[in-house]
């Protein structure tokens, strides 16, 4: 399971960094920020620690990673053209770059003309299969008994799904963390919790890591349930097994013939 001051530690720098960005692309729009050192990077996380270390005292206190935290604040900052935003057919005026093949600094220039990604079916089923691994992985850490049809058929259920929406993206965060973007399907789990039914973002929402850890023991206590109906039916399944099968092999007593 998830352990909660790493918890805590990973939503931080989620938060952060989403923060960092909206300011980043304000400060670009207004010419406050200069991306130039950002050009001899090969890697965006690479550029992205190099930016942020050459601008650090102008970040905002609620954008600024701790300096200890940095590589891993920046892999996860870099992250979000992958997994949430796409940059614009267009970029306009704002879009330089001395070199075509210099993807950081393009990424940089653009960021205030990041839109996000439309979701496909594609990216929604492959959120539905990192919901149900997560709580499949969930029932096998405890040793639960439990099959994947029933998983997915709870998924049906609206705070189930929010549920394992939010573990599925803490886990995500462990990954993102290393720098590892899996793509859109990032940005389908956000909105299945972030996003009410209907279809819109919830008013005021805001990720905290009590929310992730709530929702995991609550996933695992449902699995508890059913591994235990699970247990229950397997153990009534044999007895009466038995019973019918012993009742085939009674052979009837034989008739006395008459004398």
């Amino acid at each position: 399971m998830l352990h909660q001051p790493e918890l805590e530690r990973l939503v931080d720098m989620q938060h952060r960094s989403y923060i960092l960005l909206k300011w980043m692309a304000k400060a670009v729009s207004e010419g406050f920020v200069s991306f130039q050192t950002a050009q001899d990077y090969a890697t965006l996380p690479e550029a992205a620690e190099g930016w942020i270390l050459g601008h650090y005292l102008n970040i905002p206190d609620d954008a600024r990673p701790p300096r200890e935290d940095l590589p891993a604040f920046c892999a996860i900052f870099s992250t979000y053209l992958t997994n949430s935003f796409d940059l614009p057919g267009n970029p306009g005026k704002r879009f330089s770059s001395p070199n075509a093949n210099c993807y950081s600094p393009k990424w940089l220039i653009d960021a205030p003309n990041l839109q996000a990604k439309r979701l496909s079916a594609t990216d929604k089923r492959r959120a539905q299969a990192m919901r149900i691994k997560v709580m499949m992985n969930l029932a096998v850490q405890h040793g639960l008994g439990v099959r994947e049809v029933r998983v997915e058929g709870f998924l049906d259920d609206r705070h189930v799904f929010e549920d394992a929406s939010l573990v599925a993206y803490g886990y995500d965060l462990l990954q993102r963390e290393k720098g590892i973007a899996n793509g859109p399907s990032v940005l389908a789990l956000w909105r299945g919790f972030a996003w009410n039914k209907s279809g819109s973002p919830k008013h005021g929402f805001r990720l905290k890591a009590k929310l992730i850890a709530d929702a995991e023991n609550r996933l695992l206590a449902l699995l508890q349930d059913i591994g235990q109906n699970a247990m229950t039916a397997n153990v009534a399944e044999p007895s009466d097994a038995r019973e019918t099968s012993a009742q085939s092999n009674v052979k009837p007593k034989s008739t006395p013939r008459s004398p």
